[in-house]
């Protein structure tokens, strides 16, 4: 499994200035801050402490910058909470100038901005005296013209400190909701010490940490991808957005984006204008079924280049067989046929089983989305179109079953052939893991 060369190299994004590959100008990543009816973002400087912040809160600090997301820096131990510094998001949903807000009491601040109730304001001043992490969500809304639409803000709180583990601010992240339950992993912070979790244990990144326990196969297979040092990425569905929350090394050196771009968000950030919608509702089939899949697509680095993305998506499962995380194997290839080469799990079962001299490229199955996908096209020849694709793969109880168990390589290759149009005709150039879309 390893990394070829992609004929679409040169391909560049639309909203990439130019097509020198080292060009720093990118095309905009989809944010956290869009999902919830913001109003226009204020440029803002970022928030520079004045102190060196610890690791995690460091990466953390660069987490939200870079996803623009709505926050404040509070002085933790000033008699007031004063606010010191409120970012663009932030600025844009109380709809007060940023020199209104910075210098202010936290709670002067909130009262005014969202008409926050007296109780509400003071759990989230405790929270701050206390150094604890809060997820609160109080009736006011941020964002004045969708007020009728989001009727409610969700903060969370989070102390960040220096390396010594001195508390040196608070970041209160906001965002507007529309109702009282929203969970804590629809907030940024949440999500990125989530991520942050897994990889703690250890001072290599590369080593990935689950805070699920895993069943014997799966913790297997996460092992011998990173022995192997394969491209993936894994995402936690537990989590909103199932969002990615540990990349591995080499997803990072292809990409260009380092982790504090990519923990805390959901995969489709590699998607771009020409990434086929038909390649991406078969993703979406394989998480929705928790079936292994795989499919070519069409991915963007950070620097606007596209490439072919053959990925191959597996469900990671706990002990008593509950789906705890997905893992995305990513392959940058020549063509966008989709090649009948062994799911992720298939390859694992050979790792582990350590069979001499198997070759896992010929004697591999379908995985069952793909599979569906090819008997169904077996059955509506020809003129089958892309709608008609996307309903016989979500038909795969129905349609599997004309496809034998054994088939191989040379009817694969056949096959494939006749549907590669389809299943992954787009040319996409993403090394990545364009993995899990929404």
């Amino acid at each position: 499994m390893g990394v070829g060369v992609s004929a679409c190299k040169g391909l560049v994004h639309p909203n990439a200035a130019a097509s020198d590959p080292n060009s720093d100008e990118v095309r905009e990543l989809s944010t956290v801050t869009r999902l919830p009816y913001l109003s226009a973002f204020e440029d803002r400087p970022p928030f520079k402490p004045s102190e060196t912040l610890s690791d995690k809160d460091s990466s953390l600090l660069k987490a939200l910058t870079h996803h623009r997301t709505p926050f404040a820096v509070v002085e933790t131990d000033s008699p007031d909470l004063n606010i010191i510094y409120a970012s663009g998001g932030c600025v844009a949903g109380l709809s007060m100038p940023a020199e209104n807000i910075e210098g202010s009491s936290l709670a002067g601040v909130l009262k005014k901005g969202i008409k926050m109730q007296d109780e509400d304001v003071s759990r989230l001043e405790a929270a701050v005296r206390a150094k604890e992490d809060l997820s609160l969500v109080v009736q006011g809304s941020t964002g004045k013209r969708n007020s009728k639409k989001v009727p409610y803000t969700q903060f969370f709180v989070t102390a960040v400190t220096d390396d010594a583990g001195k508390a040196l601010y608070t970041f209160v992240s906001l965002q507007p909701v529309a109702g009282p339950e929203a969970e804590p992993s629809q907030t940024m912070p949440y999500r990125f010490r989530r991520a942050w979790t897994c990889l703690k244990p250890s001072t290599v990144w590369s080593l990935f940490t689950p805070y699920k326990t895993l069943c014997d196969a799966d913790a297997g297979l996460v092992k011998a991808l990173q022995d192997r040092r394969e491209m993936f990425c894994i995402t936690d569905p537990d989590l909103y957005d199932n969002p990615i929350i540990f990349v591995s090394d080499d997803f990072v050196d292809m990409t260009g984006y380092n982790r504090e771009e990519i923990n805390g968000i959901n995969c489709r950030f590699l998607q771009g204008e020409m990434t086929s919608t038909e390649d991406v509702d078969v993703i979406r089939y394989g998480l929705r079924e928790e079936t292994d899949m795989r499919v070519c697509l069409l991915n963007y680095r950070k620097n606007g280049t596209a490439f072919l993305n053959q990925f191959n998506l597996s469900p990671l499962r706990d002990t008593s067989g509950k789906l705890a995380f997905f893992i995305g194997v990513q392959i940058e290839v020549e063509d966008a046929e989709v090649m009948p080469f062994p799911t992720t799990r298939q390859t694992l079962q050979e790792m582990l089983l350590d069979e001499e001299e198997k070759d896992f490229w010929d004697e591999a199955e379908l995985a069952p989305a793909q599979e569906s996908a090819m008997s169904s096209m077996a059955s509506h020849p020809p003129s089958l179109g892309g709608d008609q694709m996307n309903e016989a793969g979500a038909e795969r109880s129905g349609d599997a079953s004309s496809t034998p168990a054994g088939e191989k390589i040379a009817e694969s290759k056949t096959s494939t052939a006749s549907q590669s149009g389809e299943l992954e005709s787009k040319p996409t150039e993403a090394k990545g893991s364009s993995p899990l879309p929404e």
